[in-house]
């Protein structure tokens, strides 16, 4: 898989769509200790000035936990998976009904009975991270399809980086992707979608059906996405010289 294209071709008609973690910040032991820093905070202030709002963030990430890692600039935004979105104009959608709370609490019973994993509550799904205990994996993985089951088909499985989490059937990168397409300041650019990892690969299918570019950093042996970025630190660099570009 090769490199984007270089950036000197970029130009102020892509729509940019942009996940968050191991992206553009590396990820934390802890969701919580995730925080933009300067650099990137001007970066993409500077980014979304450029394409006259056009930049999204496209998230697993509740919008409160979006709005806490990039504080005061408030970029419109896909979070939950799509179920959260905030456009441009500061208008919200939501597009979902929540996990029901009796199937959360048996997600926290679990993890409680399994000292290291940590449950993470959003508004639309919970989620249990084992990084702090990988030899757990399967276990948890068990657990939570058990539970996701007994919701039939109100909801489904989604597994990130050393993350299994129940969310509602409708969350999808893809679709959220879809639908700022067919609002300003997106309609009629060339989308352009970067992530990582397999609950991007919802956006990178729709960014190639739409003609766009899709871009997955870091590990790529199995991936839709046309173009590969090594790291985080090589994502930056990249949108750096594209925004020099512009």
């Amino acid at each position: 898989m090769s490199r984007p294209p270089s950036p000197d071709i970029a130009n102020h008609q892509w729509a940019w769509f942009l996940d968050v973690d191991g992206t553009l910040l590396e990820i934390e032991a802890r969701p919580d200790l995730v925080i933009a820093d300067r650099y990137l905070l001007d970066l993409l202030d500077s980014l979304n000035r450029a394409c006259d709002g056009a930049v999204a963030l496209i998230s697993g990430r509740s919008l409160d936990q979006l709005d806490a890692i990039f504080g005061q600039l408030k970029l419109a935004a896909a979070a939950s998976h799509g179920l959260e979105q905030r456009w441009m104009d500061g208008t919200l959608v939501n597009e979902a009904k929540a996990i029901p709370a009796g199937s959360i609490s048996r997600v926290v019973d679990f993890a409680e009975r399994h000292p290291g994993l940590l449950v993470e509550y959003k508004p639309f799904s919970i989620g249990v991270h084992y990084r702090s205990r990988p030899e757990l994996e399967a276990t948890v993985l068990e657990a939570l399809e058990k539970i996701c089951a007994e919701l039939d088909n109100d909801a489904r499985l989604m597994r990130g980086k050393m993350l299994v989490e129940i969310l509602p059937a409708a969350a999808n990168k893809g679709s959220a992707i879809r639908s700022f397409m067919q609002t300003h300041p997106f309609e009629g650019r060339l989308p352009v979608f970067i992530g990582d990892d397999v609950t991007d690969e919802y956006g990178f299918a729709v960014v190639n059906e739409l003609g766009g570019m899709s871009i997955r950093v870091g590990d790529a042996a199995h991936t839709v996405a046309a173009w590969q970025l090594d790291s985080v630190a090589d994502l930056r660099a990249w949108l750096k010289s594209t925004l020099d570009g512009l």
